[in-house]
């Protein structure tokens, strides 16, 4: 399977985590911090088969501490972004994440020494220009309240996180990467399993299986997808992956509408004619943008 292929699975897999995200957030849970939990077991869960059935690759101390410190540079990440979804519309806050395709550009040439043509740069600057076009409210009017800036923060900690899976995917295979960053979320979010057990005893009480089960789903989801970017890193270059895994915003747009029209008791955002015509203005940018890095 092709990295361009992993990364646009990975796309529909993250969209399908940020619906779930958007209706928990919403409806459900009161804090982020749960989920953080819910990720970090399942992410120690996948990752103690794959030690006793593959092994993991020798790895020096630096390298793993390089992997627990990115793997906690992730979790403010992920924090942030739950942050940010409680207070905006789902289908305007993934969109916003997609300057970390600039980010990713910057930090691998200055670590990694990865240097493109100039159509791939275009590309690259399409389908971010296409990301943040689906966040105007309005014709010519951005929104730059907090929830951008929690999400400008987030797209950089998932940069410095993509990068580092670069560079040590370059001393050992996805599989050891995968799980050495599962093990450290698992690690830094000891202390919080505690400080928070009241409030997911409650959340167990409230609202049972439910609220756990489409945390863990949606969890779930998002490591798969990492778990996808992962793999193509291995084949492919770390810049054009976060690139092309910015289509994500039509999948979520996609779902968001879908479930507005048909399910809005689950999800109701901004439907109108013209809001959907400006996002598909922007999703042909960000598809142009796909094709020229290709």
């Amino acid at each position: 399977m092709s990295w361009m292929l992993l990364s646009i699975l990975a796309s529909v897999f993250l969209s399908a985590s940020n619906i779930i995200d958007k209706y928990i957030y919403t409806k459900l849970l009161r804090k982020p911090i749960i989920s953080l939990i819910m990720m970090a077991i399942i992410g120690i869960i996948t990752s103690i088969p794959i030690y006793y059935i593959k092994g993991f690759s020798e790895l020096s101390y630096a390298l793993i501490l390089a992997a627990f410190l990115s793997s906690a540079v992730y979790l403010i990440a992920v924090f942030l972004y739950f942050k940010a979804v409680k207070i905006e519309e789902i289908s305007r806050i993934v969109p916003l994440f997609y300057i970390t395709p600039l980010f990713v550009l910057i930090l691998a040439a200055l670590f990694l020494g990865e240097r493109f043509t100039g159509l791939k740069y275009l590309g690259i600057l399409l389908l971010v220009a296409g990301a943040m076009l689906i966040s105007v409210k309005r014709p010519f009017r951005l929104s730059f309240g907090k929830a951008f800036w929690l999400v400008m923060v987030s797209s950089f900690g998932i940069s410095i996180n993509s990068v580092v899976i670069k560079y040590l995917l370059g001393f050992a295979d996805f599989w050891t990467v995968y799980s050495y960053m599962r093990i450290g979320a698992f690690v830094w979010l000891i202390p919080f399993y505690f400080i928070n057990f009241k409030d997911i005893r409650e959340a167990v009480r409230k609202h049972k299986a439910k609220a756990i089960g489409l945390a863990s789903l949606s969890e779930f989801l998002n490591l798969a997808a990492v778990f996808l970017i992962v793999i193509a890193s291995s084949v492919g270059y770390v810049t054009l992956i976060g690139a092309l895994v910015s289509v994500q915003p039509f999948f979520v747009l996609l779902f968001a509408a879908l479930l507005s029209i048909y399910v809005p008791r689950v999800l109701k955002e901004e439907i109108s004619r013209s809001t959907i015509a400006l996002k598909i203005i922007a999703i042909i940018v960000m598809f142009t943008g796909a094709m020229l890095i290709g």
